[in-house]
C-alpha cells in the first residue's frame, strides 16, 4: 500500500510534467518556423525563404568566402560564422555577395 509520501511524491512528478511539457511543445514550434539560408560555394540555399514579420533568418557560412549585404546588413567577407537578421516591415528583401555576382536571395516577410 503506498505511504502518503509516495502519494505526494507522484502528485508532484506528474504536476512538473504538465508543467514542463507545454515549454518543450513551444520551443519545439518556434524551431519549426526559424528560417536559415547558408552561403555555399558560390550560392544561397535555399535562395528563397518565406516567413512571418517579426521571425529571424539566420544566414549561415557553410563554405567558401562572402560578404553578406542586404536592407540594413552590411557583413564583411568572412568564410565562418552566422547572422541572425530579424524582419519587422513585410515585403521581398534580396541579399547579396559582393564576391560571387550572380549569388542573391530573397526573403519574403508576410504579415501575420
Amino acid at each position: 500500500m503506498p505511504t502518503p509520501t509516495s502519494v505526494k511524491r507522484a502528485v508532484v512528478a506528474v504536476g512538473v510534467t504538465a508543467l514542463l511539457a507545454p515549454a518543450s511543445y513551444i520551443a519545439a514550434a518556434d524551431a519549426a518556423s526559424a528560417k536559415t539560408i547558408n552561403l555555399n560555394a558560390v550560392q544561397f540555399s535555399p535562395r528563397s525563404v518565406t516567413i512571418k514579420k517579426g521571425q529571424a533568418v539566420t544566414f549561415k557560412w557553410k563554405s567558401g568566402t562572402h560578404n553578406l549585404r542586404g536592407p540594413g546588413v552590411n557583413v564583411p567577407a568572412k568564410s565562418s560564422g552566422k547572422r541572425v537578421v530579424t524582419f519587422k516591415k513585410t515585403g521581398t528583401f534580396t541579399f547579396i555577395c559582393d564576391l560571387h555576382r550572380n549569388m542573391t536571395a530573397k526573403v519574403k516577410v508576410k504579415s501575420k
